[in-house]
């Protein structure tokens, strides 16, 4: 971690000395390993002192934007909800990044085994669907356990992807058995990226107690977990 405060502390005394090229590099690097670290386990005030040092320092950055007219510098969006609070979708939540109009999606969650997790990502590739955009998706999970749950996960993947590419949308799925990060990647045609930090991965809507409740289809009916998600744009 000192590492990203030392590129950005350098970047302080670059742009202090009027030399805004070499420091906006310095802030973004600096603050693309920030955004990383955000990924990893840590304490509330460490992630409370990450997330104060990214606000900080995208203030100088995008002053250095206006500057210098440079491209794009990272954009950070906390998204906190509370338990049993409704009226979220996959769409509301990612309503930034698919303004961008995504081509390419990289969903990672170590958790879609289950019949639920599986209708969660299902529910996920039909938004993206939608956009008209996207043309490559690929997920990276971990391996269901064997007996039903394996054949169940393979099942789902294999009918998702034929679905998918009857509307020319290209899935493909890696597992990684070592895999413990969530989140969800959009790049589009201009190699615009958002990254979306899931605290719960996919899996942060409430059971509905039967497949005929409302929610089943409309994810704004359900009830959510307590959860934190990190949307960032670089």
């Amino acid at each position: 971690m000192e590492d990203a405060e030392q590129l950005l502390y350098a970047g302080k005394v670059k742009d202090e000395e009027g030399k805004f090229d070499e420091a906006f590099a310095l802030y973004q690097h600096g603050l693309e390993k920030l955004m990383e670290k955000l990924k990893q386990p840590a304490s509330c005030e460490k992630k409370d002192h990450y997330k104060n040092l990214l606000n900080a320092y995208l203030v100088r950055a995008e002053a250095i934007k206006k500057k210098k007219n440079r491209a794009t510098v990272p954009h950070l969006q906390e998204i906190r909800i509370a338990n049993d609070e409704s009226g979220w979708s996959y769409n509301k939540l990612f309503a930034k990044p698919l303004s961008d109009l995504p081509t390419h999606i990289r969903i990672q969650d170590p958790y879609l085994q289950a019949r639920h997790q599986l209708a969660n990502l299902v529910a996920l590739c039909e938004t993206l669907a939608l956009t008209r955009s996207v043309t490559h998706i690929r997920v990276i999970t971990t391996t269901a356990p064997p007996g039903d749950q394996r054949t169940q996960q393979q099942k789902c993947m294999r009918e998702l992807g034929d679905s998918l590419q009857q509307r020319s949308i290209e899935f493909v799925v890696n597992y990684s058995d070592t895999l413990h990060d969530r989140e969800v990647r959009f790049k589009n045609e201009n190699n615009v990226v958002w990254v979306a930090i899931m605290g719960r991965g996919l899996d942060m809507f409430k059971k509905i107690p039967t497949w005929f409740h409302l929610g089943a289809t409309d994810y704004s009916y359900r009830k959510c977990h307590e959860v934190t998600i990190t949307l960032t744009r670089g």
